[in-house]
């Protein structure tokens, strides 16, 4: 069965076929028959429709994440058991990253339509058990629940570019995030206003997002008819064909790995538990490679052959360009939020400027994203588009370090075209992977991708807020006890003052014989201690970074695959007829 997906891969996206193999007749009479109608193929409004049901089910969930991230301080305040900040979003991309795999490859065998709709349910009640929430292990429960049917939804990822021509799949990848886009921008506007009274009204926050998915699911529900079977395999021969052993170990892997990495952002890397999750995590993970690669089962949830495509520059470049490319921006994400908080925003700042400073980041991303749908084809050329905004991306990015405290329009004016570099670079990548395998294998693709996104995410964020905590207390060790000193400050309030210095100079003005003056000086020590983390943060990023820019170097160029054909059409719809399998 591989070995004709594969035949079949190379007969539909490699252009030269009749020049270099020309005794190969029959092949190149099936390739000209399967092109011969493309001239008549259309997107329909109905296929339109769907596409924007599928937009609002990729979307739905994420509204989870930017509107408690914004308002989670305070939320768990109310909720209690702040010690689990931590978990908070982890749990999110944790969920999402096993399950956007599992259900993503599968969705080759059993159609898109019933893992979109599962998804849809399982977020509605994720935000139903999080608007219900009166502690904040519910709150992790249900958004534990959204983070499963956010990779469940990432099905939606392949499911809108395979609906419009090859030669726009740039625009259906960027298109899919088109209600994330807006979420970015307007969720932590609304996570901070809906915290700002203590009327539980940040409930509403759920409820919006639980209205928002079941009107996606209804959409979906009615319109969305995919075909059943997207690789032609039966279901009960695709039953006995899963690869149940490799999503055990791959399930069980993934989650002692990502859990044992949001341990180090709290506890020390030498923890038992950190050490046990760890390697037991990674064993399993390494034992997951190991079954897929020598394993006999049909249907693997990674085969082998299309990782060694083209000596790997097909699929596997792209796809390892994909997850760095993602932990990349993460550091930019963790980053960003940590300098607005330290330097810029205290309890005097209006909560407009507040606001007004998240935007440079959150506009910048779609901004970038933008560009791609209106410049990419006309610019074409994409290999070297890939790298130019894969090394525009680490530039900025990396000259973070040049931080201080004081240089907020230097170092604003680096994020914005990080971010903007990343809005080109993320979803360039994605439609690498997207083209580097059949169609048959186009949920394999969206699931690889898609778990490089969440697991680079995850990783990126442990290693990055595991450099800043680590920056600060060994740099605040050594600064705010000279301050302190150098203020008047009795040695028997250092301990004090050292725990204290990140709450701000109220709370160090109520400590026994600090001064507001004192308490202004260690408060500037506390955030040279800050831009030291940060810096350690930025430079960590530049390993991700460089290796990005060799790898988005070995990429192939996919123009010649950006072709006029549809890859797949609604079943209740005008075209069906043209689907290879039904």
């Amino acid at each position: 069965m591989a070995a004709i997906e594969k035949t079949d891969h190379d007969v539909v996206h490699s252009e030269d076929i009749e020049t270099h193999s020309p005794t190969n007749s029959t092949v190149v009479d099936e390739t000209k028959a399967e092109y011969e109608g493309v001239r008549d193929e259309r997107t329909t409004p109905k296929a339109w429709l769907c596409i924007f049901f599928l937009v609002m089910t990729f979307g739905s969930p994420f509204w989870a994440t930017p509107t408690t991230a914004a308002m989670s301080s305070q939320l768990l305040t109310q909720l209690g058991q702040v010690e689990l900040s931590a978990w908070v979003v982890p749990c999110i991309t944790t969920c999402a990253t096993i399950s956007i795999l599992i259900f993503g490859a599968n969705s080759d065998l059993f159609g898109r339509r019933y893992f979109l709709l599962s998804a849809n349910l399982v977020t509605a009640v994720g935000y139903i058990v999080c608007a219900c929430a009166h502690n904040t292990s519910m709150l992790i429960a249900g958004l534990s629940l959204n983070g499963f049917g956010s990779g469940m939804a990432g099905v939606a990822l392949i499911a809108v570019p395979e609906l419009i021509p090859n030669k726009y799949r740039h625009i259906g990848v960027v298109l899919a995030d088109g209600f994330v886009y807006v979420m970015i921008i307007i969720g932590p506007v609304v996570g901070r206003y809906a915290i700002i009274r203590s009327d539980h009204r940040w409930q509403y926050v759920y409820w919006g997002g639980f209205v928002f998915t079941m009107v996606a699911f209804t959409g979906l529900f009615i319109f969305y008819q995919p075909p059943k079977h997207p690789r032609g395999v039966p279901w009960r021969e695709a039953v006995r064909g899963l690869d149940w052993v490799g999503a055990i170990l791959f399930t069980i892997g993934a989650i002692l790995v990502l859990v044992g990495m949001v341990y180090t952002s709290y506890i020390p890397a030498t923890d038992k538990r950190v050490i046990i999750c760890l390697v037991v995590g990674f064993g399993l993970i390494i034992a997951f490679g190991l079954w897929e690669r020598f394993s006999s089962v049909r249907f693997p949830l990674c085969p082998e052959e299309i990782f060694s495509s083209h000596k790997g520059r097909e699929f596997a470049v792209p796809f390892c360009l994909t997850f760095i490319i993602v932990g990349f921006f993460y550091g930019t994400a963790v980053i960003y939020p940590t300098m607005l908080n330290a330097f810029y925003i205290d309890a005097n700042t209006s909560i407009s400027t507040q606001l007004l400073l998240t935007l440079p980041a959150n506009l910048a991303l779609p901004l970038g994203a933008m560009l791609l749908v209106i410049f990419g084809r006309k610019i074409g050329h994409w290999k070297i588009t890939m790298i130019a905004s894969t090394f525009s991306l680490v530039l900025f990015g990396t000259l973070l370090a040049m931080m201080t405290p004081y240089n907020k329009v230097t170092m604003i004016t680096f994020v914005t075209l990080s971010q903007l570099s990343y809005g080109w670079a993320a979803y360039l990548s994605v439609t690498y992977t997207q083209l580097g395998v059949p169609q048959t294998m186009l949920g394999l693709s969206g699931g690889l991708a898609g778990t490089a996104r969440y697991a680079g995410g995850a990783v990126a964020s442990a290693c990055y807020s595991s450099a800043i905590s680590n920056g600060i207390a060994k740099k605040g060790a050594e600064l705010i006890p000279k301050a302190a000193l150098a203020a008047g400050i009795p040695q028997s309030s250092m301990a004090a003052v050292s725990a204290a210095a990140s709450l701000g100079a109220a709370a160090l003005e109520k400590i026994p014989g600090v001064t507001p003056q004192g308490a202004e000086m260690v408060g500037t020590a506390y955030k040279y201690a800050v831009a030291y983390g940060l810096r350690n943060a930025a430079l960590a990023s530049m390993a991700f970074g460089v290796v990005g820019i060799i790898l988005a170097c070995f990429n192939e160029d996919i123009g010649p695959k950006m072709n006029e054909k549809i890859e797949t059409f609604l079943e209740n719809d005008a075209l069906a007829e043209k689907n290879k399998f039904h």
